[in-house]
């Protein structure tokens, strides 16, 4: 009868071990169930600033390409210029 008993008495032991056990286990669980929504619902915000940082350098791409292309027509302006006046110039020493 004793056997019994002790064993039964190491069985509760061992149930309120693995209950306790269990409800660290749980509270494991929905803490790292916590931290996954945190962190998910941080990823879904840096996703939408990534976006928008990748629209706005498009576009100031696009405005570099723009004013790049100003250039080179201000640059071929320039020297067709130079070039007219130099003509006009020799046209005067000609004189």
């Amino acid at each position: 009868m004793k056997v019994i008993e002790n064993r039964a008495q190491k069985d509760e032991e061992k149930m309120e071990i693995q209950e306790i056990q269990l409800k660290e286990a749980k509270h494991i669980a929905e803490e790292a169930d916590r931290k996954y929504e945190e962190v998910a619902r941080k990823l879904v915000i840096i996703e939408s600033d990534l976006e928008r940082a990748e629209e706005r350098a498009e576009l100031s791409e696009s405005q570099v390409r723009q004013l790049e292309e100003q250039l080179r027509i201000m640059d071929q302006t320039l020297k067709a210029l130079m070039a007219a006046e130099d003509k006009v110039l020799i046209l005067i020493n000609s004189f």
